[in-house]
């Protein structure tokens, strides 16, 4: 992976960030723990997967829609009922085609973070660089906005498995807050490494709703795009909608 845009980015977030003060992401991290919850809860999931890629006299694609129901408890998180629909391939640029379940709409480290996403945001506040904090509007709405970098990239990869890829090192984040500093929405963006040939360009958009006093995720949207070999071509985006079940 190419880390110097990356560094460079780290390093002029830090002189930016100067004159900032700290504090704000630590009265952010004292929020998520206050909207932490670990009581039972039952979501259910929307999910649209598409995925297309292109090589010379190739082309491969997917899509592919469904619904599955995460269910939270003192034993940890469950996916279940998972059902789909759509044209399925084995193809995709972030996962290997042998390591792909084709029914598997969502993973159980997605439905941790879509149940109990403040604990995902203290980790990426954890260490976190400010660069921005000031009003604006998010959805026609007042909104504080937060502008960050996530902890040290050196970090990041350390604790990455031996035996995998990368997970995606993400760099500027922002996070609009409503007037009470809950979250209402964030965007990120970043890279993922697959193999010494493929680096892919990471976005992500997460929208966030609180049901008593509880935070969780409303929608999610990732997308993926990268190119290998100067000749193949590829682009993935997965889209989640969560509703709250009785």
């Amino acid at each position: 992976m190419n880390m110097k845009p990356l560094r460079w980015i780290l390093a002029a977030g830090l002189l930016i960030s100067s004159h900032l003060s700290a504090q704000p992401l630590d009265d952010l991290r004292a929020r998520m723990a206050a909207l932490r919850n670990e009581q039972p809860i039952k979501l259910k999931v929307e999910v649209e997967l598409k995925h297309k890629g292109t090589a010379p006299l190739h082309l491969n694609s997917e899509k592919l829609k469904g619904t599955a129901v995460i269910v939270y408890g003192p034993k940890g998180v469950k996916v279940q009922k998972q059902k789909s629909r759509g044209e399925i391939t084995q193809a995709s640029i972030w996962r290997d085609a042998k390591d792909r379940d084709p029914k598997e709409l969502i993973t159980e480290d997605e439905a941790l973070a879509l149940v109990n996403p403040a604990a995902i945001l203290d980790l990426a506040l954890n260490d976190a660089t400010l660069l921005g904090d000031g009003m604006t509007t998010w959805q026609d709405r007042p909104a504080r906005l937060l502008v960050f970098l996530p902890s040290e990239i050196e970090k990041v990869q350390a604790e990455a498995p031996a035996d995998g890829p990368l997970p995606p090192v993400f760099g500027e984040t922002k996070l609009w807050l409503d007037e009470s500093g809950v979250p209402l929405a964030m965007e990120r963006s970043g890279e993922l490494l697959l193999g010494p040939a493929l680096k892919v360009e990471v976005r992500e958009a997460v929208e966030f709703q609180q049901v008593a006093g509880r935070l969780l995720v409303a929608r999610w949207e990732e997308n993926y795009s990268g190119t290998a070999l100067a000749v193949l071509r590829g682009g993935d985006s997965k889209k989640i909608k969560v509703t709250v079940l009785d």
